[in-house]
């Protein structure tokens, strides 16, 4: 048997041409031709496999390879790092490129991100195509954009005046509640639950502005909200970076946007940013709730102004959600470093 065996798939963008070396995947190559048909057909063998993963990708699933199929044998440790956080974005989502470049623990940034997934060698595989600039635009695709939107297409996703928007396909509602939970509090556990008794599906998203000091990283408040949500199957804990939050929703694909009001200075911030949401994304409701009285006070910063003083366990502890509790009985924090939010504003 060759080692090297090479194959073709016609897709409904164009023809794939598939290398596989020692049973894995070495490259892919998306072709400007268009197929007439969909289907593999090709070699037996373990070219097979990977024809029978695409297949199942534009019949409305993922490839389903594992990564030790994969040949990343020509890619750096860094490469092969953002490649696999690639990985685990799923089919219908997508993720900044600066997202995911935290997410894969570089000081590089997108710029860095970007230049390893130029050199994607598995693009599908290596879903790159649901990379994004932090404006919501396609970016760049090594195949070219037309690849990028249909493979887009074939997800659910739709450009609009140059903006990726996601097309809602059945009646879920998804809504966005974000801020920054540095850290969550129980005024942040009553818009959760609330918000996931109204919607289908309730996506809790940090909000990192690289301007901004925090307190807790990304990764603890990300830990503490999923410990506090785990009896909520419906609600979803993701984080969003440097980009506005109108954008992030659109992302993911939600209807609407849920925020707190808890005073007259919260409604003096909100309203305007509602009326610039609906400028820049109509399709998307701004909803608004009220805490009820014995914890409409209450935000992050109270919070943390009362720790540190004599008894101040006792006297936090009804304000925040058990596992923030224990985080808080047992961390060093400097209280200074405690003002964020995805957009300024509350928390």
């Amino acid at each position: 048997m060759a080692k090297t065996e090479k194959a073709s798939y016609e897709s409904p963008h164009g023809d794939i041409e598939l290398t596989v070396r020692h049973g894995r995947l070495a490259g892919v190559r998306l072709l400007r031709s268009r197929g007439a048909r969909r289907g593999g057909g090709g070699p037996p063998g373990a070219a097979a496999e990977f024809l029978v993963a695409l297949e199942r990708y534009f019949a409305g699933g993922e490839p389903g390879v594992e990564p030790d199929r994969l040949d990343l044998s020509g890619a750096t440790q860094f490469q092969r790092r953002v490649y696999l956080r690639l990985m685990d974005v799923p089919r219908g989502e997508v993720v900044t490129y600066g997202e995911l470049a935290r997410r894969a623990g570089t000081s590089g940034g997108a710029r860095a991100v970007g230049q390893a997934l130029g050199r994607n060698p598995l693009p599908i595989f290596i879903p790159c195509h649901r990379v994004v600039t932090a404006d919501g635009r396609l970016g760049g695709f090594g195949a070219g954009l037309r690849w990028k939107r249909g493979l887009l297409a074939e997800e659910g996703w739709t450009v609009r005046e140059g903006a990726l928007v996601k097309e809602n396909t059945g009646d879920s509602k998804v809504c966005v509640y974000a801020g920054s939970f540095d850290p969550p509090t129980q005024g942040h556990m009553y818009m959760i639950r609330r918000g996931a008794e109204l919607f289908d599906h309730l996506i809790v998203a940090v909000g990192v502005n690289p301007n901004k000091r925090y307190t807790f990283s990304v990764d603890e408040r990300l830990e503490m909200l999923r410990a506090c949500v785990l009896d909520l199957p419906n609600v979803e804990v993701d984080s969003f970076e440097s980009l506005m939050l109108v954008h992030y929703a659109q992302s993911r694909g939600a209807g609407y946007i849920l925020r707190g009001i808890r005073s007259e200075e919260d409604y003096r911030f909100e309203q305007p940013m509602r009326n610039v949401n609906e400028d820049l994304a109509p399709d998307i409701t701004t909803v608004f709730l009220i805490p009820p009285r014995e914890i409409c006070e209450i935000s992050s910063s109270f919070v943390k102004g009362l720790v540190g003083f004599e008894g101040w366990e006792a006297v936090v502890e009804p304000y925040v959600p058990e596992p923030v509790y224990e985080r808080l009985l047992t961390s060093e924090i400097r209280w200074t470093e405690r003002k964020g939010g995805p957009e300024g504003g509350s928390e």
